[in-house]
């Protein structure tokens, strides 16, 4: 018998090698950047959640906080130091508005006196005083306790009758706290002290504070 002859039926080849590999991974890589596209949402979304939570409840009522404290004592200094023996009743509203505690107690009365009523006996012929604000900074604050510290500057500016008005930097370190839905000041110690009785009953100038940034 003779060989049978003919061309060969083709074989299938299996693919091999890289291009293959690469198919395999294209196919599969929509799937696994997916899930990688998932894990980095999920860790996002905690830490910006995070972020968010510490902004909200830590952040903003401590920014809160020293902003009003800060404001409301800008206002309690300017409001004791601008003094027209005129009208005392004027002094008082400004002071009972921005003042509690031991602060309210020295202003506006007390066991000991007050600086209200050494104003009462000075009379309305006194030297005026008035204040403009400086600089301020809170050196505390706690928006746990609604409590804060802050340093304000102002220069106060005496005027007597016939007589040039004398400049003076004033700071004052004043304690607050919050009364009710206000910030008070409850404590107002002078950097450098003002004498509100002399001679003429006029307050008297106090040394310079120290010069400083904002």
């Amino acid at each position: 018998m003779f060989p049978m002859t003919g061309t060969p039926e083709p074989t299938e080849k299996k693919p091999s090698g890289i291009r293959p590999a690469v198919r395999r991974a294209a196919k599969y890589a929509p799937v696994a950047l997916a899930a990688v596209a998932v894990v980095v949402g999920v860790v996002l979304v905690a830490v910006f959640g995070v972020r968010a939570y510490n902004v909200y409840f830590d952040e903003y009522p401590a920014q809160e906080t020293r902003d009003a404290a800060t404001q409301a004592a800008e206002q309690a200094v300017l409001n004791i130091t601008t003094i027209d023996p005129a009208d005392l009743d004027g002094f008082r509203e400004r002071a009972e508005a921005s003042l509690t505690g031991k602060a309210k107690t020295e202003v506006l009365g007390g066991k000991d006196g007050s600086v209200l009523d050494m104003l009462g006996t000075a009379g309305p012929n006194t030297a005026k005083l008035s204040a403009r604000l400086l600089r301020s900074a809170p050196s505390e604050v706690d928006a746990d306790e609604d409590k804060a510290k802050v340093l304000v500057y102002v220069v106060t500016t005496l005027e007597r009758p016939g007589q040039p008005g004398i400049d003076e930097t004033r700071g004052f370190d004043v304690s607050m706290t919050k009364d009710g839905d206000a910030w008070k000041a409850e404590n107002i110690l002078g950097l450098e002290g003002i004498a509100y009785t002399d001679a003429g009953g006029a307050p008297a100038p106090a040394a310079p504070a120290p010069e400083g940034g904002n």
